[in-house]
């Protein structure tokens, strides 16, 4: 099967929250979870909410390399078994090479 990822990608567990707000109804929920693998595109993360693919997000984590906690705009593109995979609707630029930076040091 072909990959037809854009970004690298690289197996790091970290915390992670996944914030979830309803605009309609000022509503929200929060799950606290963890990364199965990361890119500078997106990321992979087992959290116990169920997220229909298109929700939007924010996924707020500090990564590993001791550097300041992102938050960052994400949409879920899939779920299945291990998890839901997110892809980044915004992202600071610092924030994305910091990303990249880590995984190259990872694969």
């Amino acid at each position: 099967m072909e990959d037809k990822r854009r970004h690298p990608r690289a197996g790091l567990s970290f915390d992670v929250t996944v914030w979830k707000v309803s605009v309609e109804d000022e509503s929200g929920a929060q799950w606290d979870g963890q990364t199965i693998d990361v890119s500078p595109g997106g990321v992979k993360v087992k959290f116990p909410g169920d997220l229909d693919p298109g929700t939007m997000v924010t996924l707020i984590f500090s990564p590993p390399d001791g550097g300041p906690i992102i938050s960052a705009r994400a949409s879920v593109v899939r779920k299945d078994a291990q998890g839901h995979s997110f892809a980044f609707a915004s992202l600071p630029y610092a924030d994305l090479v910091r990303l990249q930076k880590m995984v190259k040091a990872r694969t």
